[in-house]
């Protein structure tokens, strides 16, 4: 008796799912962002980065607290970063600056002389390693339209 129960119970479940499956199917034009078919390849639209030669930007303001902020002169000279050649720090290694108002040139912030697997708060003398990639965190601006809206407000 149990075990026809229990068979029963598996065939109307499966029964059950599969009329789910079929009534909520979404088609190929309505899924993702994109209102193509999922089967087409677009061409993205052309966008521009900013051209400004660094120092001669306007400093761009952050969407909320904590955020890194976005690089508002053109990167591609400064390219490719490696532990061994990162022209950011010319300019941006300036911690006698941080936290000073009006600087022709943006410091990095404080948390970037400070290692964070050593749990401390103690300033290093230079940048820690772990933040010598500077295009991980921070994006230079560009021209291309959000893929959504948003209507975010920080604080």
């Amino acid at each position: 008796m149990k075990r026809k129960i229990v068979s029963a119970g598996i065939v109307l479940l499966a029964v059950g799912l599969s009329g789910a499956a079929g009534a909520d199917a979404i088609d190929d034009l309505n899924m993702g962002l994109s209102k193509t078919s999922v089967f087409d390849t677009p061409t993205p639209k052309p966008y521009q980065y900013n051209k400004s030669k660094a120092g001669k930007s306007k400093v761009l303001p952050r969407a909320y607290k904590g955020v890194p902020p976005l690089i508002p002169h053109k990167v591609s000279t400064y390219l490719p970063i490696s532990p061994d050649d990162n022209q950011c720090l010319e300019c941006h290694d300036k911690p006698n600056l941080i936290g000073k108002k009006n600087t022709k040139k943006s410091p990095m912030s404080r948390d970037h002389y400070i290692d964070p697997r050593t749990g401390g708060d103690k300033m290093a003398s230079e940048v820690v390693g772990a933040r010598f990639n500077c295009t991980q965190c921070h994006v230079p601006q560009s021209s291309a339209p959000p893929l959504v809206e948003n209507t975010f407000k920080g604080d």
